[in-house]
């Protein structure tokens, strides 16, 4: 015997919200998936650390000093993720996925980098950098760089 349209249809439903349940969120108790984008994040700042906000100044004042020195995260010693960021040429590409590997810096659109939402999270687990956050500036200057289209000059 054929079950009516309608029972199938509810019973599908079921299954659907069943998995998308099972799937999704963090119901097995592990941390919550980053956020994708940064909804409060003043792209029109205008307190610059540095000027004009160009990637070498924003590689030699923030990146280099903050990220590399000594042990750091992303020293050639420390390599945290397998990103290593002591030379601005390649640490430009590693930024800008551009040969192969993960996207951190998405040109023109600050509020979605990945590298925006790291510098911006509150969770001690995600954010970059660990220890002192970049001040209000220094995110300024990476935000007006990615927002200009994170050239490398």
């Amino acid at each position: 015997m054929k079950a009516p349209l309608p029972v199938l249809c509810v019973a599908l439903l079921a299954s659907a919200a069943s998995l998308t349940h099972c799937t999704g969120g963090d119901d097995d108790g592990g941390p919550p998936p980053p956020p994708r984008c940064v909804e409060n994040l003043n792209v029109d700042c205008t307190k610059l650390l540095y000027e004009p906000p160009i990637y070498s100044k924003v590689f030699a004042q923030s990146i280099e000093k903050t990220c590399t020195l000594g042990s750091s995260c992303h020293s050639a010693d420390g390599a945290m993720g397998g990103l290593v960021l002591v030379n601005a040429d390649d640490t430009y590409d590693a930024l800008l996925g551009l040969k192969g590997g993960v996207k951190r810096v998405l040109p023109n659109d600050p509020k979605c980098s990945p590298l925006m939402v790291r510098f911006t999270s509150r969770d001690p687990n995600y954010v970059m950098p660990r220890g002192a956050p970049f001040v209000a500036e220094e995110l300024c200057d990476f935000v007006q760089w990615i927002k200009q289209g994170a050239e490398k000059n």
